[in-house]
């Protein structure tokens, strides 16, 4: 399988079309970028520029150069399949991540906006991932890292959280959220390859019982003959 790289110089070049735009708007920075389309990629859904470019540029103001505007359909489209590859591959993604100003640590690694943008997509695709995945008990334990990284379980009003974590299970969640990227997008693959169960409508037809398309024979004599 051919996987598609985005490189260093890619993302510089990517960093520089997208950073000023996300700035003052509602525009998403490249390590956002990267966390919708890891969803939008694992999902069921099928998608296409079309469906995430509108979103990825939020507000931004028409661009000035034209050439620019291709030239970033173009990285965005190469992060996309680099990041759809990396899963299908079962390989780690190089997570795009910036420093979390907030933190006490310098450099330290800002989780949210990543996983944010991961669950972000989850609200745009036309599939419920929990109402689908309601019977697989496992599902929900695949996507605790980004669930817990990406806020899912604070409450933005400033009440009570819905679930604390301490600070180790957070990093824990770090250490497991590539793994669990896998996990969640082989799942759908594997999803949509299992057999669907056909369900018979109406009364079960006995082989001695009337056919009941009418012809009056029995159905063995009949249909029930094929």
């Amino acid at each position: 399988m051919s996987i598609t790289v985005f490189n260093d110089a890619d993302l510089l070049r990517l960093e520089q079309l997208l950073t000023p735009l996300s700035a003052s708007g509602s525009t998403m920075r490249p390590d956002e970028v990267q966390g919708f389309f890891a969803a939008l990629a694992s999902g069921p859904d099928a998608v296409d520029a079309d469906f995430w470019l509108e979103d990825v540029l939020g507000d931004a103001p028409a661009f000035e150069n034209p050439d620019d505007q291709a030239e970033l359909k173009v990285l965005l489209q190469k992060l996309f399949d680099a990041t759809r590859d990396a899963l299908a591959a079962g390989e780690e993604l190089d997570l795009i991540l910036y420093a979390d100003e907030d933190s006490e640590e310098e450099g330290e690694p800002d989780y949210w906006p990543w996983a944010n943008a991961y669950l972000y997509a989850l609200d745009l695709v036309d599939t419920d991932w929990f109402e689908v995945a309601e019977e697989d008990e496992g599902f929900e334990s695949l996507m605790m890292p980004m669930l817990v990284l990406g806020g899912a379980f604070e409450d933005e009003e400033g009440g009570e959280d819905l679930l604390t974590f301490t600070d180790e299970e957070v990093e824990g969640y770090k250490e497991e959220l590539n793994d669990a990227l896998v996990a969640v997008f082989s799942y759908w693959r594997a999803k949509e390859k299992a057999p669907s169960t056909v369900r018979r409508e109406g009364d079960k037809v006995g082989r001695n019982d009337p056919c009941p398309c009418g012809s009056g024979k029995k159905y063995k004599a009949c249909c029930g003959s094929n």
